[in-house]
């Protein structure tokens, strides 16, 4: 009997580009990232309104789209999305029509299952890319801090998905938090800065902050480090 084929690391993410009809020409993923800070530094600077939460939602929408278009999704895949995530949207701005403690943790859910498609995407769109070119390049990068960036801004929303769902405050000595105040001890934690203005104030809040900057740090010198390390431009000098 002859031997079975090698199978590759890339055949089970790979079997998820296929799943996604990563078929049409790859778009920079500089765009992505581009996206992802925008609408960070958005979320970081809007006060806490039922109008602001919705164009966050919109954001985060935009940014799964443009990922799912960098990584060379099939135009009917695209049209598919977008369908989605205009109900998304929909059932945000009716949680924006129509306040109530339900409808703030329907918004926070939404924008937790945007945040949480968009590093599919580009993961399929790392796997194509090392598939067709068979090394490391800037746009691996590109990924890579999109994923990084993602990272924070999930853990965020999460926290906000904690408050909500226990009924007490999430940050110690302080009242509820805001959009803005999860997203700043989010990144914070997850870059290990530690300004110590803000502190989780309940057991899984904490379990919660140690897992992201456990996750963030290695991430940083596992992942991205590898990736750095490796990365060739694609016209070499």
């Amino acid at each position: 009997m002859g031997k079975e084929p090698r199978k590759s690391p890339l055949d089970s993410p790979g079997r998820l580009a296929e799943a996604l009809h990563l078929t049409a020409p790859r778009h920079s993923f500089a765009l992505v990232f581009a996206a992802i800070v925008v609408t960070v530094i958005y979320q970081l600077s809007v006060p806490d309104t039922e109008l602001t939460r919705l164009i966050g939602v919109v954001l985060q929408g935009f940014v799964a789209l443009v990922a799912l278009r960098a990584a060379g999704a099939h135009v009917r895949m695209l049209r598919g999305s977008i369908i989605v995530v205009v109900l998304l949207v929909l059932i945000a701005t009716a949680g924006t029509v129509f306040p109530s403690e339900a409808t703030r943790i329907a918004v926070r859910i939404v924008t937790l299952f945007l945040i949480a498609v968009t590093p599919v995407a580009v993961l399929a769109g790392v796997v194509r890319e090392l598939r067709e070119d068979k090394r490391v390049t800037v746009q691996t990068v590109y990924c890579g801090l999109c994923i990084y960036m993602l990272l924070g801004t999930g853990f965020a929303v999460l926290f906000g998905v904690i408050e909500d769902v226990g009924g007490t405050p999430f940050f110690a000595g302080r009242a509820d938090g805001t959009p803005s105040d999860f997203l700043y001890f989010s990144l914070a934690t997850l870059t290990t800065t530690g300004y110590g203005d803000f502190t989780a104030g309940t057991e899984v809040g904490r379990a919660m902050a140690v897992t992201e900057a456990l996750i963030g740090q290695m991430y940083l010198v596992t992942v991205l480090a590898v990736i750095v390390s490796n990365v060739r431009r694609q016209n070499p000098l």
